[in-house]
């Protein structure tokens, strides 16, 4: 039951010109991108890796509705289901998954960012890459920048998962670039562990991605010129608390 005013909106430090939507929304289709780190360096924990995937789908993707792509990656990029609506064709190809080879984690979310980019929208959706690594790109053909450049232009947000296992000395390697993923595009960061945790954070995810509050407005003096704008969603009330991404390039297509 949240209202406009509950909220300060800022779009480059700067008030927009208007407000053109604010509602909550459970019903949008979403658009997502699974990702598999099929690299030597998850072997380890691959078959955990899978587990969490087929579990994801199986809570988040409603047939007819969403629809969803599987993207591998270790020393190449490639794409093992096409988009579809089908669980039971994206769970066939992420059993069919094997893991060898270096980490092209960077050019993974690129591509898939692109992927996405190019699927048409003839109404409302949501968009989502679902990636599961252990954070560490061992390729270094693109960097991190670059990565989250990418997921950005396509106005996507990272749910990350982490395969490495937490230790008394701290983050393992890559988990704070997962965090960075996924805090940086209003994703959510999930830790691996055992089954039970997993499936109490895949409850969030689902509740994060069919509960929502869209906001649409007019930036003030936009102009469509490729630059980027940050985005601030500041709660008025005390206890709220709001995610969201932290911005967005001014192209020409509809601003979301």
């Amino acid at each position: 039951n949240l209202r406009p005013d509950d909220f300060a909106l800022l779009d480059n430090n700067t008030a927009p010109e208007r407000l053109t939507l604010f509602q909550q929304r459970s019903d949008l289709p979403l658009h997502l991108a699974v990702l598999i780190d099929a690299s030597d360096s998850v072997k380890g924990r691959f078959k955990f890796e899978q587990e969490a995937a087929l579990s994801f789908i199986r809570n988040i993707l409603r047939p007819g509705i969403d629809s969803a792509f599987v993207v591998t990656f270790n020393d190449q990029v490639k794409t093992v289901q096409e988009l579809t609506d089908k669980r039971a064709k994206v769970s066939k190809a992420l059993k069919k998954a094997t893991a060898t080879g270096n980490t092209a984690l960077y050019d993974a979310l690129i591509y898939a960012s692109e992927k996405l980019r190019q699927i048409p929208e003839h109404q409302l959706t949501r968009r989502g890459i679902i990636l599961l690594s252990d954070g560490v790109d061992t390729i270094h053909r693109s960097t991190l920048e670059q990565a989250k450049e990418a997921v950005a232009r396509a106005q996507t947000t990272v749910f990350s998962v982490s395969t490495n296992i937490a230790t008394d000395q701290g983050d393992p390697q890559g988990d704070p670039v997962l965090k960075d993923l996924a805090q940086s595009t209003g994703g959510i960061f999930l830790s691996g562990g055992d089954d039970e945790h997993l499936q109490s954070a895949f409850h969030d995810v689902r509740r994060a991605l069919h509960n929502q509050y869209v906001i649409a407005y007019h930036p003030d003096a936009f102009q469509a010129d490729g630059s980027y704008h940050t985005i601030e969603v500041l709660p008025r009330k005390h206890g709220l608390r709001a995610n969201c991404r932290k911005g967005y390039y001014a192209l020409v297509r509809a601003i979301r």
